[in-house]
């Protein structure tokens, strides 16, 4: 099985449009807005340019899900919590998801989380020393697939949706970009 990543360009619309609107995606994305007016807005080249990045995963060539980075430095209002409970300043945020249905819980999306934050998070970013996500405690296939792929939990945190696991893996010593 082999993983790749590249930049999400326009092109790339359609797909995650799709994706972000099966229903069983929809209700883990946590109220952002859909619709294509709002993909295009949200993830398209048009976009306010920020530090966030947006990738598309590939299965032996085939794209099976988005995963997106972006410095907590920069989101201080869903990362100040995570630092006081031990997130080093210095981390990344991460969200992802698998597209089709096929694809899921088949252990792709620990595979695919793996891959990236050894080879984006940490490969390509020597100042980031941790990785961090927080799904929702209810939806357990995201953070088993984070403790599949490393993540440990820290603790349990409240978003505007409800509890969260706040998960975290460290830049494995001597790794640098």
């Amino acid at each position: 099985m082999q993983i790749t990543f590249r930049r999400l360009v326009d092109d790339d619309l359609p797909l995650l449009h799709r994706w972000l609107n099966d229903p069983d995606i929809v209700r883990w994305w946590e109220g952002d807005d859909v619709s294509w007016d709002g993909v295009v807005r949200d993830y398209g080249s048009g976009r306010e340019p920020d530090a966030t990045e947006f990738w598309i995963a590939a299965l032996d060539g085939r794209d099976v899900g988005w995963i997106q980075c972006w410095p907590t430095e920069d989101e201080p209002d869903e990362a100040a919590p995570w630092w006081e409970l031990g997130v080093d300043r210095t981390a990344a945020g991460i969200d992802y998801l698998i597209g089709d249905a096929v694809d899921r819980g088949r252990g792709i999306g620990s595979a695919v989380i793996r891959a990236f934050v050894a080879d984006v998070v940490f490969g390509l970013h020597a100042a980031w020393a941790q990785a961090a996500a927080a799904p929702l405690e209810a939806n357990a296939a995201s953070w088993r697939a984070l403790e599949k792929a490393g993540f440990r939990s820290v603790a349990t945190v409240t978003d505007r949706f409800g509890p969260a696991k706040l998960m975290v893996i460290d830049r494995p010593a001597g790794s640098s970009a």
